[in-house]
């Protein structure tokens, strides 16, 4: 196997210094435009490929960076992964995506495992089990800027891109409720999720600014957000001796499974049965009756924790500030209510 060629040899070859191959090929404007073209014809003439491990040693900078996510086989989760690489690649970084399947162990593996590796930063979203920090406050200590993105915490100095769960999930209640509906049950997620419990909250506060009744019975928490959980969830309901005539799901997977269930038990939605969602995944939109739900930009959103984290990165080691950014979701009124 041949030696790689190196910017010595570059350098060797045009009779030049080091120094000006490496300006050269960083695009620096401290040298001649006729000595860069020379330069960089050469290294493509030599087959030159730049040493990325030690371009990140003698820069202090890896020009990666780490995102941690639940799962990459939800919409909201890969549509984000989307936002956040567009814009780190556009500014020269790369992104390395783990996921932690909802599990704390694995999260804070991989955590440890991002830190160690000299990532720049880390773009993070919690497990459902994650209830203690400190994997990721030791990640803050050490200096490597995190941005936390929609499921958060409230204890961790550090920046957060979220959606307004709470209002979201009031504003789509209040018109389930203008529906004429007024025994409404809510579907969620793990209510160890400060998400999944401000998304309960909102809609507790619809229900009580309606004088509705906020009933325990009408309230159900599946462990993962799977098509068949919303389905078990659903015949639970329907077994209730006074049925809901209005559901709120925790998010879009949850709503399309209750409504897969809801046509194998005949109930008609939404004759008899109000269904909404919450995310806009791209399937809401086409399956049959179309879901009503809360849209979430997760691509914006994703592009806004990159642009938090680059701005962290860029300033490392001097003060800059701790943000907190609220996405207002958006209705979109579809058949299923």
């Amino acid at each position: 196997m041949s030696k790689p060629i190196t910017i010595k040899d570059i350098a060797k070859k045009l009779n030049v210094s080091v120094a000006t191959v490496s300006r050269a090929l960083r695009g620096s404007t401290e040298i001649k435009k006729e000595t860069k073209m020379a330069v960089l014809e050469m290294a493509k003439e030599m087959d030159y490929h730049p040493n990325l491990l030690a371009s990140s040693l003698s820069s202090k900078k890896s020009k990666i960076i780490g995102v941690v996510v639940p799962t990459i086989n939800r919409y909201f989760w890969s549509n984000s992964i989307s936002g956040i690489e567009n814009i780190a690649y556009s500014k020269g970084y790369k992104v390395m995506i783990f996921q932690s399947g909802e599990s704390f162990t694995k999260e804070a593996e991989i955590v440890e495992t991002l830190a160690n590796s000299k990532v720049d930063g880390i773009i993070i979203a919690f497990s459902k089990e994650t209830k203690n920090f400190i994997h990721v406050q030791e990640v803050i200590n050490r200096g490597i800027p995190v941005v936390m993105l929609e499921r958060t915490c409230k204890n961790l100095t550090a920046s957060k891109v979220r959606t307004d769960d709470k209002n979201g999930a009031y504003t789509i209640t209040k018109h389930l409720i203008s529906k004429g509906r007024k025994n409404i049950a809510y579907i969620c997620g793990p209510l160890s999720l400060d998400v999944c419990r401000d998304r309960q909250k909102g809609f507790q506060d619809a229900l009580k600014e309606a004088a509705l009744p906020y009933k325990e019975e009408y309230v159900v928490e599946v462990e993962d957000f799977r098509f068949d959980q919303a389905g078990r969830a659903l015949e639970k309901l329907w077994g209730l001796q006074i049925k809901p005539d209005g559901i709120l799901c925790f998010a879009d997977i949850l709503a399309i499974g209750t409504i897969h269930a809801a046509e194998n038990l005949g109930i008609k939605i939404p004759d008899q049965l109000s269904i909404a969602g919450f995310g806009d995944d791209e399937t809401s939109r086409f399956i049959r009756p179309a879901i009503t739900t809360m849209s979430q930009p997760s691509f914006e959103m994703g592009e806004l924790a990159a642009q938090i984290i680059l701005e962290g990165i860029q300033l490392l080691g001097e003060p800059h500030p701790i943000r907190s950014e609220i996405i207002k979701p958006q209705i979109i009124i579809r058949e299923s209510t």
